[in-house]
């Protein structure tokens, strides 16, 4: 594509109707019509083709802007059939079982919650990676809360609220490398930043998970459900603490850097394996086809029947294909300068310290919205406010800090965003019910405005408060001002 038909743009007006008319689509299509999600964003995606055709793109350079945005799927659709057969494969080798048998003996209905918090926030953070947790022990963890009679939507909350602690703030994170090269700062000035947000955020999720979890002790649990599914998992797999070292070695890989793909790759691999020896009642096919089409079998009781099949590639088709229409989409928008026509008319108005990050948030959110990434809810209004912050004399930690209290967080909580549609597809829960309870994600753009509010934790170039006296981020902060 030439330079000349890349750098097609709209004017402001034009943008705010193709907002109307995406907002619009989707609002009659889900709530009126009530149109599967896939029907719907494949509307929106024609809608947009149409719209950029009017524009004065060619037939052709749609397609190939589609066709782009499809590629940037590629990577997250691997991740999504790997985590597929992971699923399936674990369950008939035992592994999932034997977690889920353990968790039920050991860990108490009252403590469940914030225990599974604490360690999603653990394995997220030396894993780096939100994917990885929710797809290994969130998996488990849903399969825990079922048997103890918790809401599949407060459990899918804590799964994500943990997987996300990660995601902010280990150095091994992508989006926590991404926000701080975007801003032009030091990553770990970038984490001490994200400190005063995502510190008290982690701290109330905690305290919410405990109060929570009191709804839950044994009085109140149904323990006919609980033996049901003991008995259940016992009479058909053969349970063993030793297989619990499959999602251990999953999770090492994952530290060790090896890419999530491979690190579940790696897993569904040594889940098949340990299926032959462990599991030897059941037969190669069915074995084999777990990875495929999900475990099944003819259980007695219907709980643990929905329990235990699921899993295989063709769980996740209709994931994979949020995945494509909603990135082709975005891509489309993107190309076509709605978010920079919006955007900017947003960067025109903000001037000062505190309006400048609440606006930061609001345009992230946006981005999310738009185009369902957030790599690019990350990078586009980081390139946008950049030089805004530099003007009003704001430090480029508390841009990146707000790139990833706004674009990471509300890529788990926008519906139709990548990182959404990842988790609700592994977690079987929509995004709709987990969010009320998802409370870390919440809280760290509520921290954010507050401080953009109260001036609290926003710093200058020179690492001083801009209310206040006192150097926060002396050493550092000084050198890198004195290299600009």
């Amino acid at each position: 594509m030439s330079k000349e038909k890349e750098s097609k743009r709209m004017g402001f007006p034009m943008a705010i109707f193709t907002l109307i008319v995406m907002v619009a689509i989707m609002a009659v299509g889900l709530a009126v019509l009530k149109l599967t999600t896939v029907t719907v964003f494949a509307l929106v995606l024609v809608a947009m083709a149409i719209i950029a055709m009017c524009i004065g793109f060619s037939m052709n350079e749609v397609q190939e802007i589609i066709l782009d945005g499809c590629k940037k799927a590629i990577l997250v659709i691997l991740i999504l059939m790997s985590v597929g057969m992971v699923v399936g494969t674990w369950i008939v080798s035992g592994v999932v079982p034997s977690i889920i048998y353990y968790g039920l003996k050991i860990l108490s209905p009252s403590y469940f919650l914030l225990v599974g918090f604490i360690i999603c926030c653990i394995v997220s953070f030396f894993t780096g990676s939100s994917y990885t947790a929710a797809g290994t022990l969130g998996v488990a963890f849903m399969g825990i809360g079922y048997g103890i009679g918790i809401n599949p939507g407060l459990t899918a909350g804590m799964v994500i609220s943990g997987a996300i602690f990660g995601d902010k703030m280990s150095p091994f994170s992508d989006t926590t490398n991404l926000a701080p090269a975007v801003a032009g700062t030091d990553i770990f000035l970038h984490i001490k930043s994200m400190l005063f947000t995502t510190v008290p955020a982690t701290i109330i999720s905690a305290i919410l998970y405990f109060v929570l979890g009191f709804q839950y002790n044994a009085s109140n649990v149904d323990l006919g459900n609980v033996t049901a599914i003991s008995e259940g998992i016992t009479s058909t797999f053969n349970v063993s603490p030793f297989l619990l070292l499959i999602p251990i070695l999953t999770i090492v890989l994952a530290i060790r850097k090896v890419p999530s793909f491979l690190a579940l790759l790696a897993g569904t691999i040594a889940g098949i394996i340990v299926a032959f020896i462990a599991q030897p009642q059941f037969s190669i096919a069915t074995v084999f086809d777990s990875m495929a089409t999900g475990f099944k079998f003819d259980f007695a009781n219907e709980v643990v029947a929905k329990l235990f099949n699921r899993g295989g590639i063709s769980s996740m088709m209709t994931t994979v294909s949020l995945s494509l229409l909603c990135l082709s989409f975005g891509e489309l928008l993107q190309r076509m300068g709605v978010l920079s026509a919006i955007l900017g008319k947003l960067e025109a108005l903000v001037r000062k310290p505190g309006p400048l990050v609440i606006t930061t948030l609001f345009t992230c959110l946006l981005t999310v919205v738009l185009t369902a990434s957030q790599y690019v809810s990350i990078l586009l209004p980081g390139e946008i406010f950049k030089d805004s912050y530099d003007k009003a004399d704001v430090a480029p930690y508390v841009l990146s800090r707000t790139l990833e209290d706004g674009g990471t967080i509300f890529s788990f909580l926008v519906p139709w965003s990548m990182a959404a549609i990842y988790v609700s597809g592994v977690l079987g829960v929509p995004t709709i019910s987990s969010l009320p309870y998802s409370f870390l994600p919440l809280l760290c753009p509520v921290m954010a405005i507050i401080y953009g509010l109260t001036g609290f934790a926003i710093f200058k170039k020179d690492g001083s408060p801009v209310r206040g006296k006192g150097m926060w981020f002396s050493k550092k902060a000084k050198l890198a001002a004195q290299k600009k």
